[in-house]
């Protein structure tokens, strides 16, 4: 089972160990108790798996790691508890049918009878009960964010001529300057292997995109269409950039509404963290 969110740095410890019904803490958010007894195990069951996976390293890095996913498995409790709380504000529900429906899928498609699955996993009937019904939930309020993420956005299209050369990218701006054609210069010169032969072309893109250097898509949109660039530094080198169009309204593809979808959530649920009265206590 996969954790809910993508965890964020430790936090900082605010107070001594609590207790809450005879009951040890590791949190409270809004004043809803996460128990000590849950964060630990989920701990243990993840460093297990990744024991098992043979990606938990030995010494200073190995501990680096634990340090790490302690963090992690704090934050996915409090994002949890967080979304949660903003089920209860929305009227989400998920329903026992629901539930059970969930169950019958942890067999999976090699059939792994429920009890079986349990002693694999070191988890109860109820704490499984218990995760599947906030993954539900997580994914209804989830659904419910990306709803009101609109479908079009303002888009370029621009290509670019890429090189770890300063010098290089200087000489191959003053022939863009003379006259030469921008995408018969990338074919020739840019060293950017997935766009060059194809003259550089980025395609469409908004200003939300992934897995596109900021500084690439600032410039491009604050080109005019037909404009070029002056020479522009990333973390990986230099670029040239071309604007070809802009659309104002322009539909997102599948894999860029999905990533606006994710944004958007992560968004959301990085206000509901800012707002939120979170208490740490260090365990004992």
């Amino acid at each position: 089972m996969a954790s809910l969110m993508t965890a964020v740095p430790s936090p900082t410890s605010t107070g001594p160990r609590s207790s809450h019904e005879g009951k040890a803490l590791i949190a409270r958010v809004n004043d809803q108790p996460i128990y000590l007894d849950v964060y630990q195990k989920q701990v243990e069951q993840t460093e297990k798996a990744l024991v098992e996976q043979g990606i938990m390293a030995q010494g200073e890095v190995g501990e680096a790691q634990r340090a790490q996913l302690r963090a992690n498995v704090l934050q996915g409790l409090i994002d949890q508890v967080l979304i949660e709380q903003a089920a209860t504000e929305m009227g989400i529900i998920v329903t026992d049918e629901e539930v059970e429906q969930s169950l019958r899928d942890v067999a999976g498609p090699d059939w792994v009878p429920l009890e079986q699955w349990l002693r694999m996993n070191n988890m109860t009937e109820q704490e499984l009960r218990a995760m599947q019904r906030a993954q539900l939930l997580a994914s209804k309020v989830i659904a419910v964010v990306a709803a009101a993420v609109p479908t079009v956005a303002e888009q370029v299209h621009a290509r670019h001529i890429f090189t770890v050369d300063q010098a290089k990218g200087q000489a191959l701006l003053a022939r863009l300057k003379k006259g030469e054609n921008f995408a018969a210069l990338a074919q020739q010169e840019s060293e950017d292997p997935s766009t060059a032969a194809n003259g550089g072309d980025l395609g469409w893109f908004p200003r939300d995109v992934a897995l596109m250097p900021s500084v690439v898509v600032q410039t491009a949109f604050g080109l005019a269409v037909g404009e070029i660039s002056p020479l522009v530094q990333s973390e990986a080198g230099y670029h040239i950039i071309k604007v070809e169009a802009r659309e104002r309204d322009r539909p997102l593809t599948p894999e860029m509404l999905l990533y606006a979808q994710q944004s958007a959530f992560q968004k959301w649920l990085a206000e509901r963290r800012a707002r939120a009265v979170i208490e740490y206590y260090q365990p004992q």
